[in-house]
């Protein structure tokens, strides 16, 4: 059985640096280029202090040099805006790598979807495939794009501030190592009051989305049947939840968050490192131009800290996306068939047949045998979740069994190509789904490089043609924007495409399950047309339909429990004979009751 997305990944060592491995190179650099603009961020304070040397007699300096002072103030400027221009170019080298691998990665993962076994999609919902596929790289993207130069920024500017304070004056250097000092020593509180409450915070974040997704799904029910308050309930309990776990976390963490931020503070560490200079210079014989390097400095040195916090979060989610992504990429693909193998004759074997869409769920076909003969038409019926639709799915392999076997004529469908297995196998299901693009492009995805006159004459036969001619643009229209089209309309256009197929076997699956009365006689003729002289296998809760098949399948539970004509099974007195007169006292009760409505 295939692997899921969210099963565990062996490798736990998986970080995003190894999914960063095609841009590695962009990485350092940006890591180099952020080193260096940070680092050289000192130049304008060491020029500002040779200024004030040059010009302030108190510091030893000659009013008259303009020259020297001049050079020192363009030396200012110049190094300003080197800084600056390095750090730049560090972020943009680092986007770069984003985007460069956004794009590998994006086109690694459509190819790698493009070669899973269509089974993989059944048994994975579209929202776990859509973490994996676009939510996961968008959390991969920060580090990407903003961890190597912010931690460069956040680690090498406070080291070089520190480093050139110390060299002023090590005294200097203490005074401004007291904010980092206070934050250090507060963050363990912070971070464990934080920690501990984080995984409620996120699971109840979940659950007050999906109850917003299901109020705002479900309003229109919701204000039709509401009774004082209770449609909403859900939603208003898990918001009250979530409000008072919020408004207990901020009081649990107030006073550390509240610390630290000020500890981090650049305005704090400024009067912290002036008050302490001051006193240096009045007592302790400090040179009044140190002054200069310790309101300058001070500030980065213990700021940069709640980004680094942040980022221990940021990793942690990357980290776990990037193994989320490394586990999708192991995921085997579809075993390539053997070159050139084509069936012999079109008769279809299904033996032994097992298959879930979990591990540990039930089995939604459960030792199915049967057949298919040349010509005939099968029909399968049952109750809802006996395991039709699973059934149908198997003959144009969107599943694949987990044990047994499905052959088309010698061959099993598994050793057959796509190509080979679609030239044979065509398919209309119960919710037939539309690109968005045009009618035309639509119709001739059976078969790439259809002329016009094959387009229109399968929209002719399946009684969608005259349709597609009243919208804007005729077979040019756009499916979605210039097309709003009906689920009959829809069901048709998917016809079309089965006629253009003109496939030997043909699989229906509630064709007409949601079509109103006048599509659903258009669609009877479209299917009359499409199915003279082929295979059928054809789903249907309208009993009568497929009361003239040559065979009818009863499956319950995923098994087959009867087998034979209408009238052998209506004899045996069992499941479809059931069905059967329910299924006619419904239509006999139908009209009945309108007719008592009308009179009404």
């Amino acid at each position: 059985m295939d692997e899921s997305i969210d099963a565990p990944d062996n490798d736990r060592h998986v970080s995003f640096w190894q999914l960063a491995a095609p841009v590695r190179t962009q990485l350092v650099w940006s890591g180099v280029l952020m080193a260096a603009g940070a680092a050289s961020g000192l130049l304008p304070v060491a020029a500002a202090m040779a200024l004030i040397q040059t010009l302030v007699p108190a510091a030893g300096g000659d009013p008259g040099a303009t020259g020297q002072a001049w050079l020192l103030v363009a030396a200012l400027v110049a190094s300003l805006l080197v800084s600056q221009a390095l750090s730049t170019a560090g972020y943009i080298a680092s986007h770069f790598a984003d985007a460069t691998l956004g794009e590998a990665v994006r086109q690694r993962q459509i190819t790698h979807l493009l070669r899973l076994p269509l089974v993989w999609f059944s048994r994975n919902a579209s929202g776990r495939i859509k973490k994996t596929v676009q939510d996961d790289l968008h959390k991969v993207h920060y580090l990407i794009a903003h961890a190597i130069p912010d931690f460069v920024n956040g680690t090498v500017r406070p080291a070089s501030a520190l480093v050139f304070l110390f060299v002023v004056d090590w005294r200097l250097g203490l005074v401004s190592l007291l904010p980092l000092a206070l934050s250090a020593a507060t963050l363990p509180f912070f971070l464990r009051d934080v920690t501990a409450q984080y995984a409620r915070y996120n699971a109840g974040l979940a659950a007050l989305s999906a109850a917003v997704v299901e109020f705002v799904r479900g309003i229109a029910p919701i204000k039709v049947f509401e009774v004082e308050g209770r449609g909403p309930r859900r939603f208003v309990e898990r918001a009250a939840w979530h409000h008072r776990f919020y408004q207990e976390w901020s009081e649990a963490t107030i006073r550390g968050g509240a610390l630290l931020h000020v500890f981090t503070s650049p305005v704090f560490a400024v009067l912290v490192a002036a008050a302490g200079a001051s006193l240096l210079i009045v007592g302790g014989g400090l040179s009044p131009l140190a002054l200069v390097p310790a309101v300058l400095l001070s500030g980065n040195i213990a700021g940069p800290l709640s980004l680094l916090i942040q980022m221990r979060q940021f990793m942690r989610e990357a980290n776990g996306a990037a193994r989320s992504i490394h586990t999708f990429f192991a995921l085997p693909a579809a075993a390539e068939p053997e070159a050139g193998r084509t069936p012999d004759g079109h008769r279809v074997a299904i033996e032994q047949v097992d298959f879930a869409y979990a591990d540990s769920g039930p089995l939604a076909l459960d030792g199915v045998t049967t057949h298919l003969e040349p010509g005939t038409v099968t029909a399968l019926v049952g109750p809802s979740g006996s395991g039709k639709s699973t059934f149908a799915a198997l003959l144009p392999r969107l599943i694949d069994p987990d044990h047994g076997t499905v052959a088309l004529g010698d061959a099993d469908t598994r050793r057959l190509s796509a190509e080979e297995l679609y030239a044979v196998v065509g398919f209309v299901f119960q919710q037939p789904y539309l690109l968005r693009m045009s009618i035309r492009d639509n119709i001739a995805m059976a078969k790439p490089g259809a002329g016009d006159a094959e387009v229109i004459a399968a929209a002719t036969t399946a009684q969608i043609h005259e349709r597609i001619m009243q919208l804007p643009d005729g077979y040019d229209t756009i499916v979605g924007e210039g097309a709003r089209l009906s689920g009959g309309e829809r069901q048709r256009l998917s016809i079309a495409r089965a006629v253009l197929m003109d496939t030997p076997l043909l699989v229906l699956d509630e064709a007409t399950a949601f079509a109103d009365p006048d599509s659903e006689a258009a669609i009877q003729q479209a299917l009359a047309a499409l199915t003279h002289g082929r295979t059928l296998l054809v789903i249907a809760h309208r009993l009568h339909t497929v009361a003239h098949a040559d065979r009818i399948l009863v499956l319950d539970r995923g098994r087959i429990t009867e087998a034979g004509t209408h009238d052998q099974l209506i004899a045996a007195g069992g499941v479809y004979a059931r069905m059967w007169e329910a299924y006619q006292a419904a239509r006999t009760l139908a009209p009945r009751a309108a007719e008592e409505r009308s009179e009404a």
